[in-house]
């Protein structure tokens, strides 16, 4: 790849990308609309779950970020808020532990008067540079402009190649099976694969997060014991110089044979 080409997006998209360059907080507020700084997200977590009775040690957090290192510290934010979490990361943060491993998650959880509570995050990502352009962020010592996330920036150079599986959908690498599976989920939804815009696939990759914490939940309950669930689903936004900040997207607590209680973080 040529030095200055940004993975994931085509040249006529970089070029309206610079013409159109704004700053940081501009794209925050037009393409993430309510995003929150992370630790406001954190302790928005806390915050809107304690008058359930639900805090640090009375439920099981399940965490799913991208397995990128950029998604560590508000991953290492969450536990050190709701304690030791049952990891379940996957490229772009989408749910790929599949039923076993729900079933192993399901029985760490805390028994307490014969209920177990879970708390489940779900947070894909992406980059935002200080100019504004989407997909690009900074990683300590790493020289010059780096992209987020590079599993969806992959998708969206597979959808422009000539080699790409979308009529066999599915369509499984057994050499790359996590980004195969990544790619047949989202390929299909895409309104112009020729044009695969990484706004757009990120918001797929948020949608698909969300109907994935169904899945999950039917798994968490097809148990003996009752299982109230809080969800918390959005994007993880890499700003300039560190910033972070998250845009919600579900945020509910779902109580088994009781009330579904939409969450907020204002």
């Amino acid at each position: 790849m040529e030095d200055g080409v940004r993975p994931g997006i085509t040249e006529e998209q970089r070029i309206e990308q610079e013409a159109a360059a704004v700053t940081f907080t501009e794209t925050l507020a037009r393409d993430f609309p309510g995003a929150v700084p992370a630790n406001q997200f954190v302790i928005g977590t806390q915050n809107t779950l304690v008058d359930f009775g639900v805090i640090r040690g009375s439920a099981l957090p399940l965490i799913a970020t991208c397995r990128d290192e950029l998604a560590f510290g508000l991953t290492a934010e969450l536990q050190r808020a709701w304690g030791g979490a049952f990891n379940m990361a996957g490229l772009a943060g989408l749910f790929t532990l599949g039923r076993t491993g729900v079933i192993a998650a399901r029985g760490h959880a805390p028994l307490i008067e014969g209920r177990r509570t879970f708390v489940l995050i779900g947070l894909t990502h992406i980059g935002v540079g200080a100019s504004g352009a989407i997909g690009e962020c900074e990683r300590p010592g790493v020289p010059g402009v780096t992209y987020a996330c590079g599993a969806l920036l992959a998708v969206a150079d597979a959808l422009r190649s000539d080699n790409v599986h979308i009529s066999d959908y599915p369509y499984l690498d057994p050499e790359d099976p996590e980004q195969s599976r990544l790619r047949d989920r989202i390929a299909p939804r895409v309104s112009d694969q020729e044009k695969a815009d990484l706004l757009e696939i990120t918001g797929i990759a948020r949608e698909l997060i969300d109907e994935g914490t169904a899945d999950v939940v039917n798994v968490l309950r097809d148990d003996k014991y009752p299982a109230d669930i809080a969800l918390f689903t959005g994007i993880h936004i890499h700003g300039p110089r560190g910033a972070d900040y998250v845009q919600p997207s579900l945020a509910v607590f779902d109580r088994q044979d009781g009330e579904t209680t939409e969450l907020t973080f204002g």
